[in-house]
């Protein structure tokens, strides 16, 4: 497995696509885990100086524990989109650049060859969650108002949720690069599918009011493991855990694009 990574490290870390991608993912991650409550001060000082007085953003327990592993998770998995991105364009460049035959004829098996790129979707979304763990900590020690080891650890098991959307998203986006094999196309139909098809099917099934429609659309399943928790600030009810069978679609998904791609590697002649 190390050896695996290791390859496929060697491969993107040279790439100036999955460099830019991942310095704009980073940039993200630390802008929500600790950019928020500067931002709600700075609305504060300026309803102040329009006297708004009574308005007061910062009041918002955004990196209070233990709301803060919700808040950052369900926040931070909309830039999911980054890392896809650099996954297509490296399943992609295998293809365009004939690499793939080269590494089969070094001694790599195809089996091998997908199981990399597998491997370093879990090696991202690991690091992610990771960097999420820590950033949510630091964050929430600074903002929260009580701190003890209950909260600080009651709901961390959004990170786990947290992990399996990111790897299951970043198993589709293999999916779509290996099925189309060029970058922009593939970026473009990924793009396509997120925004016009998914949300079309959505909107209809909530027309015609069938519910199980959504579980058909794998992204809307992935994005819905880890609910909004913003509308309970407006004492709105919301789903403050994750739901069992929520995971279990999320897990299926993952492990039917993991199917299908291998199955679409080991098929196919280079």
């Amino acid at each position: 497995m190390m050896r695996l990574l290791k390859i496929e490290l060697k491969k993107v870390m040279p790439n100036r696509a999955f460099k830019v991608l991942a310095i704009m993912y980073i940039v993200a991650m630390v802008i929500v885990s600790m950019g928020v409550m500067p931002f709600f001060q700075f609305l504060k000082a300026k309803f102040t100086e329009f006297g708004a007085d009574g308005i007061d953003p910062t009041i918002i327990p955004f990196y209070e524990f233990p709301d803060i592993w919700q808040n950052l998770t369900s926040v931070m998995i909309w830039f999911k989109m980054l890392l896809g991105f650099s996954l297509i364009f490296s399943i992609t460049n295998e293809y365009s650049y004939r690499t793939i035959r080269q590494n089969v004829i070094d001694g790599l098996t195809k089996n091998e060859f997908i199981w990399s790129k597998i491997i370093m979707a879990g090696f991202l979304s690991a690091v992610s969650t990771l960097a999420l763990f820590v950033l949510g900590l630091i964050t929430g020690f600074i903002y929260s108002s009580e701190i003890s080891f209950a909260l600080v650890f009651s709901d961390v098991y959004f990170l786990l949720a947290f992990f399996f959307q990111l790897f299951a998203f970043l198993l589709f986006t293999l999916f779509v690069g290996t099925l189309i094999r060029k970058s922009i196309i593939a970026m473009g139909l990924l793009i396509f599918w997120v925004l016009a098809v998914e949300n079309g099917f959505y909107v209809w099934s909530k027309v015609k009011n069938i519910e199980w429609v959504e579980y058909l659309l794998p992204v809307k399943t992935i994005n819905s493991l880890i609910h909004n928790p913003f509308p309970k600030y407006a004492f709105m009810e919301v789903q403050d855990y994750v739901a069992w069978h929520e995971m279990g679609l999320v897990i299926l998904w993952g492990a039917l694009f993991y199917w299908a791609t291998t199955r679409m590697v080991l098929k196919r002649d280079l």
